[in-house]
């Protein structure tokens, strides 16, 4: 079924014959249908597709983060989830196919040219509770207009990965000038282990740093008392 707009010499979605018409990104584009094809996949093409299932299942649920933390004009018509889909499958998969594994520290999440956070440390001292600290060495500008790096008011925005549950949280609650953050989770989380990324983003959202890597680290929990022997 075809959907037509401007006749045969027009734009058109849908399939006629062996020709797909479409549009993305308010561009409008034919293709042809691929041919399908008998010959078996090679190693080089099974390892590949072992990647990208490993990128699209890990990164897939933070979708909206990528769109949001690769917000650049200079990525042309790419969106910000396939630019970092493809600096995952390219930095961050690490081991021999089958066993691919994930490089967590070579994650992405965040391209641009704000400054990053400096001093960056991540903690578990207290019960339930991720701390975050940095420094803020954003200064006034001296021109109104002028185009800085860091501003004292930029945006903090910190993602958590929960491993152990394979689960996605955000925080955007901080700023820079704050430099520090105490994050509290639930309970039941005590004992998981959580891998945060950090990036900065102006307070317009016209703007963003690149992403950190602030490790990773296993929430405290409250110790239980220990039983008191049977008199």
């Amino acid at each position: 079924m075809a959907v037509f707009k401007k006749g045969i010499n027009g734009a058109f979605s849908g399939t006629i014959g062996n020709t797909v018409g479409s549009s993305w990104r308010h561009i409008t584009y034919m293709r042809s249908l691929p041919k399908p094809s008998k010959k078996p996949a090679t190693p080089a093409q099974l390892a590949q597709r072992a990647k990208f299932a490993l990128a699209v299942s890990f990164l897939q649920p933070m979708k909206w983060i990528l769109n949001l933390g690769f917000n650049d004009k200079q990525r042309g018509n790419n969106t910000g989830y396939n630019r970092g889909l493809q600096l995952f499958i390219t930095q961050a998969i690490i081991g021999d196919y089958p066993d691919y594994e994930i490089d967590f520290e070579k994650v992405s999440v965040s391209q641009g040219n704000m400054e990053k956070l400096v001093g960056l440390t991540l903690a578990s001292g207290t019960p339930n509770t991720l701390s975050l600290s940095w420094m803020d060495l954003s200064e006034e500008p001296i021109e109104p207009d002028e185009v800085k790096g860091s501003y004292f008011d930029d945006q903090v925005f910190v993602l958590l990965y929960n491993r152990t549950e394979q689960l996605f949280t955000t925080n955007r609650t901080a700023v820079r000038q704050d430099e520090a953050l105490q994050l509290e989770l639930p309970a039941i989380f005590a004992g998981h282990e959580f891998h945060v990324w950090v990036f900065a983003r102006h307070r317009e959202g016209t703007r963003q740093s690149i992403s950190q890597y602030a490790g990773t680290v296993v929430l405290a929990g409250t110790e239980e008392p220990a039983e008191e022997p049977e008199p």
